[in-house]
This record gives structure tokens, C-alpha cells and sequence, in this order.
């Protein structure tokens, strides 16, 4: 048995079992720009009893009529100036409704003033993450394919089909000659309920084996739960991947596409550089970038919007890791009529 594949078959046996659901939360909605007069997500961040919290260093004027989505405040009567570094503006003696608006534990902030129709966004967390290649359990379907006995590589593409594997993904299974036979199928990623929490380390992530093989398995990730308004116009998305590899120069993006209805749509945004070894936010799109295609209010907001990351192992022997944190993503819009 060759180097690689003792050292693969040793990994596989040990590989920790993760569940594969996800449900986060920590969501954000902006103002205009995405600048000063938002507030971020966290638990009930208030503007003070008697005063009102607008977007964008809005002035509440008299008589101010509510603007933006959720989380948008009215002005009274007396308007006053804005105040602070987070650009709130504050009423007069009778500004607003009683209290302060409020972001709630999704960590939704209010929008812009009344001429705060542009640039706003939101920003979410991917909640569903899976492979593309294989549906099945990691440990009860995945582990025993490599004890698998085979003559042929048919015998070890069927078993993996049987297992959850799709016909694409399998097809790169090998039977690998020893005694006795045995098979090696092509590697998925697991563990994605690590993409619940952003923790920026090894332990706290989704994984995927890299080796030299055809198959390569795509991350999906989707379920953001946007709640963009009706009638919105899609300015730019972008997505916010905390990524990492397990060693310099092994790793690299092979495809990075957005999702509509969990299929990949529009232009491939992936970087050419290798990742680091550190965790960071590498940022793919931006606030005007519709990545090739045209975008719905619907598109955005439904389930299946999403990214799908493909990472490119850039050795030809051995193995080494690919590793996602989190996943955010951001939706720049606007509301103007």
C-alpha cells in the first residue's frame, strides 16, 4: 500500500463524528452605507426613555413620519440634533414614541432617516450547511467504506452510492490493492454544526481532507433567513468566509459561486492566493457586486440562497485540511420608489 493512501486510510479511521445541522444567529441590519446611525446585533441596545433611534445620523424632524424596515424610529415634535458616534439622532421633549427602539436578540438595528431609501443592508448567518457529494451519516455511512472489500473499483463506487455518496462524487472511489483489497472513496466535507459559533479554530470548524483526487466536494451554505422588504432593488451581495488551511501554500479556492434555490448561479468570485494557516474573514463580492446575474427580493430571502465554496488542494501527494468557521453574508439594497 502506497505512503498516501496508509496515511489517508489512518486519518479516516480516526476522524471525530459531527452532527450535521446548523442554526445560528447574530444577525445585523444597517443603515445607509452601512455606516454611523446603525446598530449592530446584541441584546436590547437602547437609544434612552423618551428618545428615538433613526438610521444614518438622520434628524428627527416635527411631526417625523417612520422610515425604513423593522427597528426604524419615529421623530417628535421638536426635533433635535444628532448625538454620539453611532450617529443616533435624539427627539425634542416630545420626540417619538415612549422608550427607544430596541435590536432584539437576532441583532436587527434600524434603518436610515427619511431619505434613507439607499444603501441599506443586512447582514445574516448561514444556519444549513452540508455537502454536495454525500448525504449520508459520517460515521454509521462514510467510516465503513474504507473497510469495504473490493476487486474492482465498481464494488467500492456502488457501496458509496449505497452509503449516500452521489453517482459524480463516487465515481472517484479506488479499490486499493492490499491484502486484502479495500476501498478508498473520495473525501466530503463534515462536522457542520461547527458552523454554529465563530470560534477561529480547528475544533470549531467544518473540515474537509484535501487530497489529490478528481472529485472535489463543495461546501453549501444557505438558510440565511434574510427578511429584505418587499419590493426592494438588490444592490450587492457579498459573503464573509472565516476560513483557514491547515498549512501554507496547500489550499486554495478552486470555486466560489453564489446560490439561488441551492443551485450555483451568475460568475465564479474565487480567489487565486492560498489560504493562510490563521482564520480570517476572507470577503468574496461587495456592496455593488451582483456577481454576473440579476437578483429578486425572493431570491435573497428564500432558503436556498447561498454560497457554494470548492476549495483546490495544491499538492499532488499526501493530504492536508481545508477549514470554515462561519459564514456571513451581506445584502446591499434599496427602497427608493
Amino acid at each position: 500500500m502506497s505512503s498516501r493512501r496508509s496515511t489517508l486510510f489512518a486519518l479516516a479511521c480516526v476522524l471525530e463524528t459531527l452532527p450535521c445541522s446548523v442554526a445560528c444567529s447574530g444577525d445585523v441590519q444597517s443603515g445607509p452605507s452601512g455606516g454611523a446611525g446603525t446598530t449592530e446585533g446584541g441584546s436590547s441596545s437602547h437609544a434612552g426613555s423618551g428618545s428615538a433611534a433613526a438610521g444614518a445620523s438622520a434628524k428627527a424632524g416635527a411631526g417625523g413620519a417612520p422610515v425604513g424596515t423593522s427597528g426604524a424610529a419615529q421623530g417628535g415634535a421638536s426635533g433635535g440634533d444628532p448625538v454620539g458616534a453611532s450617529g443616533a439622532a435624539q427627539g425634542g421633549a416630545s420626540a417619538g414614541q415612549a422608550g427607544a427602539d430596541e435590536a432584539g436578540a437576532a441583532g436587527v438595528a434600524g434603518t436610515g432617516g427619511a431619505s434613507g431609501c439607499s444603501g441599506l443592508s443586512q447582514t445574516r448567518s448561514a444556519r444549513t450547511g452540508k455537502s454536495a457529494g454525500f448525504s449520508g451519516d459520517y460515521e454509521d455511512d462514510y467510516y465503513p467504506l474504507y473497510s469495504h472489500a473490493c476487486t474492482i473499483v465498481a464494488d467500492c463506487s456502488a457501496a458509496c452510492v449505497t452509503a449516500g455518496g452521489t453517482q459524480t462524487s463516487c465515481a472517484a472511489s479506488e479499490c486499493v490493492d492490499s491484502t486484502p483489497d479495500y476501498c478508498l472513496p473520495p473525501t466530503y466535507w463534515f462536522g457542520f454544526d461547527q458552523l454554529l459559533t465563530e470560534g477561529n479554530t480547528q475544533e470549531s470548524s467544518a473540515t474537509l481532507i484535501m487530497v489529490n483526487n478528481p472529485y472535489r466536494d463543495q461546501l453549501l451554505a444557505s438558510n440565511f433567513q434574510f427578511e429584505i422588504p418587499s419590493g426592494a432593488k438588490i444592490l450587492g451581495i457579498s459573503f464573509s468566509i472565516n476560513e483557514a488551511a491547515g498549512s501554507e501554500n496547500m489550499v486554495a479556492d478552486y470555486s466560489v459561486r453564489a446560490m439561488v434555490n441551492s443551485t450555483a448561479v451568475g460568475l465564479d468570485r474565487g480567489h487565486t492566493k492560498a489560504w493562510s494557516t490563521t482564520f480570517h474573514p476572507e470577503v468574496y463580492g461587495g456592496a455593488s457586486d451582483l456577481w454576473g446575474t440579476t437578483w429578486s427580493v425572493d431570491d435573497v430571502n428564500g432558503a436556498g440562497f447561498g454560497i457554494s465554496l470548492t476549495p483546490l488542494y495544491l499538492d499532488t501527494a499526501g493530504n492536508e485540511r481545508a477549514y470554515v468557521d462561519f459564514i456571513r453574508a451581506t445584502v446591499t439594497y434599496d427602497t427608493c420608489k
